[in-house]
């Protein structure tokens, strides 16, 4: 159940190893970049992370003090350095409801980073809203997009679910499909939402729900197959997908339908999981982060910023989304000038009024979109991969995920001026 779980992270994020982080030899570039360490009064900020019980999402944490280590080695919030420290929800709504009051209110955070938890939006929502506390994380429930006080870096398991299933429609022309997930709290607003995208694009979408403790594959397979869909979308963490492939292959199911998942099969390992003579261009999934070894200019930063102060921390996408949360979290502080008007309050409204972050790591820059904003997936344009001759192949670069529920998140978009881009090289 600890690996089942962990697929809900990151939405979906790229579990890679370090070694496949570009090399880089240039000094990080870490806000004011005075070379000179702070000193005043700490800034506090905190984090509610899963580190125990059904599994541990702590990279998006480690990116973040990475970065925050290197901000206050160069002058901080004007002088002021941030003090960052992240709590263990155990897995458990009890526990994560208890982690967020001791950040936000024993400890007084003026704002939380870096969050990746499949139950923590679900405990603290209400929370961050009463206390006037904005969280930059990793979501997977719908609490962590449809809140005014959380906005999170990945796109979530909605879009990258949504994102598989359209490129399946628009290049490998599905006109029905399979969702198939794990039943978890929050679970049905992943394959609810490819239900209402498929009525949106004619494609009939069934949902399969299965069982989280005591799964059995070969039975899931079956299952699927009996369908007699053009596609599937499975959803799940690179070593059960390996199981389920290696179930699909003794069926002959890629010659059944098109098999296609989200973001947390993209691993260097999964290739080498798989009979890739066999699944060779019949697998697509959807990514929502740039490749790890991409040259652009702000994924080679991050990479700097790790080699410098990551130690041995994971170099995969929860690391790569973190970084992109201390970013915000830090480019939004150094609007306040006068290092003592740092404050929550202030701070809240830096990020709720802040310019949109502009990075290769996205297709689409990063906002908040104002104060006056009731829900958050800045992140919604993906890219998509495939398994070509035992490696990792992009065949198409950023494309909306075309989720009918993202009206209202569009229009804010408009209003900002925000366009898509794939400057990830």
């Amino acid at each position: 159940m600890k690996h089942v779980l962990s697929f809900l992270t990151c939405a979906f994020t790229i579990s890679v190893l370090f070694a496949a982080a570009p090399a880089v030899a240039a000094a990080p570039d870490c806000g004011l970049n005075t070379g000179k360490a702070a000193t005043g009064e700490p800034i506090p900020i905190g984090a509610v992370t899963t580190m125990t019980g059904l599994g541990s999402f702590k990279e998006a944490d480690q990116a973040v003090k990475a970065y925050f280590d290197c901000v206050n080695a160069n002058g901080g919030i004007y002088g002021r350095p941030i003090a960052y420290h992240d709590e263990d929800d155990q897995s458990k709504l009890d526990v994560a409801a208890q982690a967020g009051k001791k950040a936000v209110i024993d400890t007084g955070d003026y704002v939380l980073v870096g969050s990746t938890s499949v139950i923590e939006c679900i405990a603290n929502a209400e929370l961050y809203l009463k206390q006037n506390i904005l969280a930059i994380g990793e979501g997977i429930p719908p609490q962590c997009y449809q809140s005014r006080n959380i906005a999170e870096v990945n796109a979530g398991p909605r879009q990258s679910g949504i994102g598989g299933l359209d490129f399946a429609r628009r290049k490998l022309g599905i006109k029905s499909a399979v969702c198939s997930i794990p039943k978890f709290p929050g679970s049905d607003y992943s394959c609810g939402g490819a239900e209402e995208w498929g009525r949106k694009f004619g494609v009939k979408v069934t949902s399969i729900y299965s069982d989280p403790v005591s799964p059995d594959y070969g039975s899931l397979v079956l299952q699927i197959l009996a369908t007699n869909a053009d596609a599937v979308m499975i959803y799940g963490t690179d070593d059960i997908g390996a199981q389920i492939f290696a179930a699909a292959e003794q069926q002959d199911g890629a010659a059944k339908m098109k098999w296609t998942a989200p973001t947390s099969f993209y691993t260097v390992r999964f290739p080498g999981a798989i009979d890739t003579k066999y699944w060779n261009d019949r697998v697509w999934v959807n990514a929502e982060l740039a490749p790890l070894d991409s040259k652009g200019e702000d994924n080679q930063n991050w990479a700097a910023v790790m080699d410098a102060y990551g130690g041995n921390a994971l170099r995969d996408s929860f690391s790569q989304a973190g970084y992109i949360a201390g970013r915000v979290a830090v480019r939004a502080m150094l609007t306040i000038k006068n290092p003592k008007d740092v404050n929550r309050d202030t701070v809240t409204a830096a990020i709720q009024n802040m310019t949109p972050y502009v990075t290769d790591i996205l297709c689409q820059p990063w906002y908040w979109g104002g104060p006056g904003a009731t829900e958050h997936n800045p992140n919604h344009v993906t890219r998509t991969v495939t398994i070509h001759d035992g490696k990792w192949k992009t065949i198409e670069g950023c494309y909306n995920d075309e989720d009918p529920g993202l009206a209202s998140v569009e229009a804010t978009e408009k209003k900002l001026g925000i366009k898509i881009s794939d400057m990830a090289k």
